[in-house]
């Protein structure tokens, strides 16, 4: 549930790409190689289902949210596996289950051993290639029912494959013959509502990053991707829950690590942990998370009781940054949009323009100005958690009954295909060489030409 997307100018793309060694069609890590929300792949097909560009289906190894990765022939799937059902429900059904209000009466971890693990599967037909243990034990916190028990993204590189457990508390790291190379402990916390974890590793200079907000801290850790070694923690003060992922954010003054929760953002130096700026009293990406491209960074937030405002800030921000008002402008506030921030799914820009979307309305503004340029319902589509992807001029928007919308980028709205699945998916797609790894509660799915 969480989140989600944005996408770099090319001389951005191509700077961050061989900082970590990979492949320019890699799917690396949330939302992408580079954490746009952008895929670098050959064409896509414009219309799918079981008996139409359906390369491969296999059945799902484990349960999870957790985007699938594409490095070369691999494609790595996170999850948990336990003698208990740990399928997370549509949206619909978990509203309604009494545990998701939160209330401890109802709101229990499963009794059964779980064990979290990382599957190796081959993108040429789904067949696993090798399996290893993240983690076993007993959840300690319970979450709510449509959130999975493995929701956050690995991140990969040219040497690994690194995975992220909130729910147990670790972070592993694997070559890609399976070999585990560390194991780092980050602690398992209390999380709002007893919603469970979601914020994805963040990859970047060799180094991986792990926000950790929560109802007991809010800390931010940087790994050694080689040792697992910690260089460096920064600490908020206070805590509270935030399932948002952190972002590298490349643009023309430096390269930065966003973090966003609650009504704060900040930004700090990757190598070093260094505040470059902090932007408070400004509802900020919790569900979903930032994007940016060279020149802006686009974050907000909304949730059932409120919505915030989408705000562009203008890159060489510096400082401490706070309206004077409640969710109003700010130094270095390029435009806001008054409450049109998104939920879950993550915004995505192309350097021209912004999208967004909240359940099924779309919306896109212009990125330099801030202008609505249009908003309307997807046709078709229902609830959207995953977060949508830019390929190449397409935008890529699924919902979670397994409908999928490929729209034109530009100013007006125009459908130019579309998939038809029957599974729940909440799981950003993973899109590398001209195909399109979705992925199900029941299966994973396989969409080329």
């Amino acid at each position: 549930m969480l989140l989600n997307s944005l996408i770099r100018l090319a001389p951005c793309l191509l700077v961050a790409g061989l900082a970590d060694g990979a492949a320019g069609g890699d799917f690396l890590q949330f939302r992408g190689g580079q954490m746009v929300g952008s895929a670098n792949s050959e064409p896509i097909p414009l219309d799918w289902s079981l008996d139409k560009n359906m390369a491969w289906k296999v059945a799902s190894p484990a349960a999870g949210w957790a985007q699938p990765l594409v490095v070369g022939q691999r494609l790595y799937v996170a999850g948990a596996v336990s003698q208990a059902d740990l399928r997370p429900s549509n949206f619909a059904k978990g509203v309604k289950a009494p545990q998701s209000m939160g209330i401890s009466l109802f709101s229990r971890p499963p009794k059964e051993q779980m064990t979290w693990k990382l599957f190796c599967l081959s993108t040429e037909d789904g067949r696993v290639q090798w399996e290893q243990t993240v983690a076993e034990g007993q959840a300690k916190f319970p979450i709510h029912p449509s959130n999975s028990w493995a929701t956050e993204t690995p991140a990969a590189d040219a040497d690994g494959v690194y995975v992220y457990s909130g729910a147990a508390g670790v972070v592993v790291g694997f070559d890609h013959s399976g070999r585990q190379l560390w194991k780092q402990d980050v602690g398992v916390y209390k999380t709002s509502n007893s919603f469970g974890t979601g914020s994805s590793l963040a990859i970047h200079g060799g180094a991986v990053f792990v926000q950790n907000f929560n109802e007991e801290q809010s800390e931010v850790s940087c790994l050694d991707t080689k040792s697992g070694a910690v260089k460096w923690k920064f600490a908020r003060a206070g805590s509270g829950t935030s399932w948002s992922t952190p972002l590298i954010w490349t643009n023309a003054s430096r390269v930065e690590l966003i973090i966003s929760g609650g009504d704060q953002i900040d930004s700090l130096d990757p190598s070093t942990g260094t505040v470059h700026w902090t932007i408070k009293n400004v509802k900020a990406a919790t569900a979903c998370s930032p994007c940016a491209d060279s020149e802006r960074l686009y974050f907000g937030g909304s949730d059932p009781f409120s919505k915030g405002p989408l705000v562009a800030v203008s890159a060489g921000a510096k400082g401490e940054l706070v309206p004077e008002e409640k969710n109003g402008r700010f130094e270095y506030c390029a435009w806001l949009q008054d409450r049109q921030a998104p939920g879950m799914a993550s915004p995505v820009s192309t350097g021209k323009y912004v999208y967004t979307n909240e359940n099924n309305i779309l919306r896109c503004f212009d990125a330099a100005s801030g202008d609505k340029l249009y908003q309307t319902r997807i046709p078709g589509l229902d609830m959207l958690a995953a977060s949508p992807l830019i390929v190449g001029d397409k935008l890529l928007l699924l919902d979670e009954n397994g409908r999928a919308c490929l729209v034109k980028v530009g100013p007006a709205f125009e459908k130019v295909g579309e998939g038809r699945l029957d599974d729940v998916f909440w799981a950003t797609p993973a899109v590398s060489g001209g195909s399109i790894y979705l992925r199900g509660v029941e299966s994973i799915y396989c969409i080329r030409k």
